[in-house]
């Protein structure tokens, strides 16, 4: 809870330029009175929706984005802070996304559906050795209409195997027309915040050293997706 409500804070001290409204969606049915106190009582300039429901209720085997995009399915059907029209960058809960305007101001001039970081490189994600694209689903954009003609539903369809290579997948075979995938920010996102999956903390040295080089390497090699 201390993660979740520290990384809320966070996001309601963002400028409103860049975020004007916070969905938050937990899957546990959980207690959220900390955080709608402090939605309450921390002076912002935001729109915030809390929402909290019991899906987690599969088994662990199916993986992390089946329960993930179940989340986020629920959570779009029950807010009332999106158009279909509207972009939303989704975000873990109990991370903080540090470069998020400055990601923000820099794909404004992308026209895009669905915006979203791959990773292309053997040993990165399943390790697969060739025609490997792994999608980062930790951090993406999408624009609402856009997710409910490309991903609403698709947790059902998979039982196994629903991970970030299957998603773009997905997203390729089933865009619709007029609609545009972009698969790569034009920056290195900072994270910070301990990774759920692997207790990985995001701003360790060996990690910072990570994302500076993923940075540079975003310029020099822009074919190098790492």
């Amino acid at each position: 809870m201390k993660d979740y409500l520290e990384a809320l804070q966070y996001y309601l001290s963002l400028p409103q330029w860049a975020i004007d409204r916070i969905l938050f969606v937990d899957n546990s049915d959980g207690d959220l009175e900390p955080l709608s106190d402090l939605v309450r009582h921390l002076p912002h300039d935001k729109d915030v929706e809390l929402i909290s429901f019991a899906g987690n209720d599969h088994p662990y085997q199916r993986g992390k984005a089946y329960g993930e995009f179940k989340l986020l399915d629920y959570g779009l059907a029950n807010t009332t802070l999106f158009r279909s029209d509207d972009i939303v960058w989704k975000t873990t809960g109990r991370l903080k996304f540090l470069n998020l305007p400055e990601m923000i101001e820099r794909s404004r001039g992308l026209r895009f559906d669905v915006l979203c970081d791959l990773h292309n490189v053997p040993g990165v994600g399943s390790g697969a050795w060739h025609d490997y694209q792994h999608m980062d689903l930790r951090v993406f954009a999408f624009r609402v209409r856009a997710y409910d003609l490309m991903l609403r539903d698709i947790w059902r369809t998979r039982e196994v195997g629903l991970d970030g290579g299957f998603m773009y997948r997905h997203m390729r075979q089933h865009q619709c027309p007029g609609l545009r995938v972009i698969p790569r920010f034009p920056l290195q996102a900072r994270l910070q915040g301990i990774s759920g999956r692997h207790q990985r903390d995001y701003m360790s040295s060996s990690q910072r050293a990570k994302d500076a080089f993923r940075a540079v390497a975003r310029r020099i090699t822009p074919w190098l997706w790492l």
